[in-house]
């Protein structure tokens, strides 16, 4: 009977052997079969392969020989000296000034006065209350108080409501002309391989830009 008992391990060894190349390799022996019992725990490919074996879906924040990287644009010369001084923690970041030709933007601003006291007062009215404004000096729109150009008409929009709500009228026009843009330049010696403290600059400014450009462009902000 000892015949019997060891031929039966034999045919079960040799079954087992059958089924384990047949879960490996499938018929054209090129493919992995993964099979998972019910309530197993499933692989995921990055534990299996590493973090560091993954591609980067970062977009590129690194500087390119013989360009710098630009950040912006800023229609203020405040917020971009804010952006400035949260990048310069990190980098090299000096504040520039682009002057650009925008063909459509949208001008707020107050009405002309009837009198040059006139305007005078609601300008000082405007920038003691911290409001950036000038008075426009000649032309059809003398006396008529400057709040700003703006290339996004949502931004035009709510500044409009925000004064009409200080009780100033205020007007919107489209109209083209040559502004200055705020950018934020990084010297690329400054830049480590991973620039992570710039991705995460961009990741909390959707609508700014990074750009890269020859490192003399733009005039220093005085």
């Amino acid at each position: 009977m000892r015949w019997v008992f060891y031929s039966l391990i034999i045919l079960n060894l040799a079954y087992l052997g059958w089924h384990l190349a047949g879960t490996v390799a499938g018929p054209s022996g090129d493919r992995e079969r993964v099979e998972v019992e019910p309530g197993g725990d499933l692989e995921l490919l990055a534990e299996r392969m590493g973090s560091e074996n993954l591609p980067d879906a970062s977009p590129e924040v690194a500087s390119r020989p013989g360009l710098c990287p630009m950040i912006g644009p800023w229609q203020s010369r405040e917020q971009a000296a804010g952006a400035r001084s949260e990048l310069a923690r990190s980098y090299d970041a000096r504040l520039r000034v682009l002057r650009v030709e925008r063909d459509s933007l949208d001008w707020v601003f107050v009405p002309p006065a009837d009198s040059r006291e006139e305007a005078m007062r609601t300008l000082r009215e405007l920038q003691s209350r911290g409001v950036d404004s000038f008075i426009v000096d000649e032309g059809e729109d003398a006396n008529a108080i400057s709040l700003g150009f703006f290339s996004s008409a949502d931004s035009a929009r709510g500044l409009k409501v925000k004064m009409e709500n200080e009780g100033y009228p205020v007007e919107i026009r489209e109209t083209s002309r040559e502004v200055d843009e705020y950018w934020v330049r990084l010297q690329p010696d400054s830049i480590t391989d991973d620039a992570r403290a710039l991705r995460d600059f961009l990741a909390g400014e959707p609508d700014r830009e990074l750009e890269h450009a020859r490192c003399d462009d733009g005039r220093p902000a005085s």
